[in-house]
């Protein structure tokens, strides 16, 4: 009989999948842990002793983001006539349920009152910023603006502003009208 649990580190993986959408919805909370360890089919103190601490657990699904961020950012820019259309698609796509973008903001705002926290999401923007620039050959100031039209977007999704239409036709109806198209 095989047992159908899985191991501690199965788990940990489990838990940080979930862990990130439950973080972005709740913050750094207890509510959070609880929602964990309902999806899971565990207890709340099991959640902990995956992890030892509530940072710990947050921090861990803080370290998912730049190994999902930089694969996509250098799968979809390498060798295309465009890297960062590519690369702005795919991020797109990879935060369209809210879940990266939810959870970025939280991280952010935890960050500032954490400085272990704000070392790690520098991290995930520095690995970021070299896997664009490895890919796409781009200067700092092709960079800022890249990043920043991707925390706009972020930013907006977050808010639940439509963007089917693309973010540049989001902003102008904000802007022009205080609503989305």
């Amino acid at each position: 009989m095989s047992d159908t649990r899985g191991s501690a580190a199965e788990r940990r993986v489990q838990a940080v999948a979930i862990g990130l959408g439950a973080f972005a919805d709740h913050g750094v909370t207890t509510v959070a842990i609880q929602h964990v360890a309902a999806q899971m089919g565990v207890s709340q103190p099991y959640v902990f002793r995956l992890f030892g601490s509530k940072k710990a657990f947050f921090l861990a699904c803080v370290d998912e983001l730049a190994p999902r961020i930089t694969e996509m950012l250098l799968s979809t820019g390498a060798g295309v006539e465009e890297p960062l259309e590519e690369m702005g698609a795919g991020f797109r796509a990879l935060v369209s349920d809210g879940v990266i973008s939810g959870f970025w903001l939280q991280a952010c705002a935890a960050a500032r009152a954490d400085d272990e926290i704000a070392s790690k999401c520098r991290d995930v923007i520095a690995r970021s910023l070299r896997a664009v620039q490895a890919s796409a050959g781009v200067d700092a100031d092709v960079l800022a603006g890249f990043f920043g039209r991707g925390a706009l977007v972020m930013m907006l999704q977050t808010l639940g502003v439509d963007l089917s239409e693309g973010s540049r036709a989001a902003v102008a109806s904000l802007a022009e009208k205080g609503e989305t198209p």
